[in-house]
């Protein structure tokens, strides 16, 4: 039997992000007999290990390299010894910054099959520096990339432009947990010690300007100025935490505001929850919010957040140039729909590592 294709992935970290959550789902389903995952990650984060023992189990490894943003000549020796002194079939890059620089790498070493892929519309830097430097790195993602992917029409657009193809690569999830999870409501409210009777708004997401969790709050302290008997559930962890917890203490919303870090109980929390809110400056195609539609729940979205999120008819889009309050108008005023679910078969876990694989594997899409 001949060896599996080994994918190397430059990933950056291997957190529960996004895309590490699509990467997993997908390495989780994928034939591992004809395909292996490996992962590049940065030594920043080389302490955030939520996936090792996973990864390793499922006969992956995890690489880590200087970040290139601190490190640039550090991380390119890194990486040319990389790719030197280990075997890889395909390299699959997921990083907005840099990615042509991954796959011109990876070029010069051989490795004939270079995927880029675009999981967001932005990576949120407007520096003079930074746009300068990836407007010389795209190039190079053009000209050495074999395969193009997107999350969604406007992540695809965000990093390849309006004129290069791409492939549509739904964020795959592990469906049937979030539409029929065997509890109540109430049940799951007890078990993760809310009150009941609340009005339960909650956000997934790192603690990053991207998520604009400072919005948020001046949301919530609308909210409970309207509706007194309110909690706010906040997943995730991030460099910024601290500063919105200080904030939260500042406003007195320390009660209400429940910060419950980095999960392995998603379901049962959006099953507690009455509304999913994101007020992203940014996103591609969030899993978060495919999760809270397969649960069933209202979502109330900025409109930077990709409008091809929308798989039922309870998402509503606001502006971000919208104050605190409308938010918390359209948040606690508009109601559910009561259609059924919709069929969610391709954003089922599975269909998304079968496309993968095909992907990999070079095999004919239609797209």
């Amino acid at each position: 039997m001949s060896e599996p294709l080994r994918v190397l992935h430059f990933q950056g970290r291997m957190g529960k992000g996004g895309a590490e959550t699509f990467m997993m789902n997908t390495y989780r389903n994928i034939d591992r007999s004809k395909i292996q995952f490996d992962f590049l990650i940065y030594h920043d984060f080389k302490d955030v290990t939520p996936y090792n023992k996973e990864i390793e189990r499922l006969g992956g490894r995890i690489f880590s390299v200087p970040n290139p943003k601190k490190h640039p000549l550090g991380y390119i020796k890194a990486v040319k010894k990389l790719l030197h002194d280990h075997h890889f079939d395909i390299v699959h890059n997921e990083v907005f910054f840099g990615g042509g620089l991954n796959l011109r790498l990876a070029y010069n070493s051989g490795i004939a099959k270079r995927i880029a892929h675009s999981h967001a519309t932005t990576d949120g830097n407007d520096s003079i520096v930074f746009k300068t430097a990836r407007k010389f790195l795209d190039k190079w993602l053009f000209k050495y990339a074999t395969d193009f992917l997107a999350c969604s029409t406007e992540a695809g657009v965000g990093l390849f432009g309006e004129h290069q193809p791409f492939i549509f690569v739904p964020n795959g999830i592990d469906l049937q947990l979030y539409q029929a999870f065997p509890e109540s409501k109430n049940e799951s409210r007890r078990k993760l010690g809310i009150s009941e009777e609340h009005f339960v708004i909650g956000n997934i997401g790192r603690f990053e300007k991207q998520k604009n969790h400072s919005f948020l709050i001046d949301i919530f302290n609308e909210i409970i100025q309207i509706k007194p008997e309110s909690t706010l559930l906040l997943i995730g962890e991030g460099s910024l935490e601290e500063e919105i917890k200080e904030k939260v203490n500042r406003l007195n919303l320390t009660e209400a505001v429940c910060f419950m870090g980095v999960r392995d109980d998603i379901p049962r929390i959006l099953n507690a929850m009455d509304v999913l809110v994101m007020p992203s400056l940014y996103e591609g195609l969030p899993i978060s919010a495919v999760e809270a539609q397969a649960a069933g729940l209202k979502l109330v979205l900025s409109k930077e957040v990709s409008r091809e999120t929308v798989l039922s008819e309870n998402v509503i889009f606001e502006s971000l140039q919208t104050s605190p309050r409308d938010w918390a108008q359209s948040i606690i005023n508009e109601p559910l729909g009561n259609n059924p679910l919709p069929e969610m078969k391709q954003y089922g876990k599975q269909y998304t590592a079968d496309l993968m694989q095909s992907i990999y594997l070079g095999e004919e899409i239609a797209n």
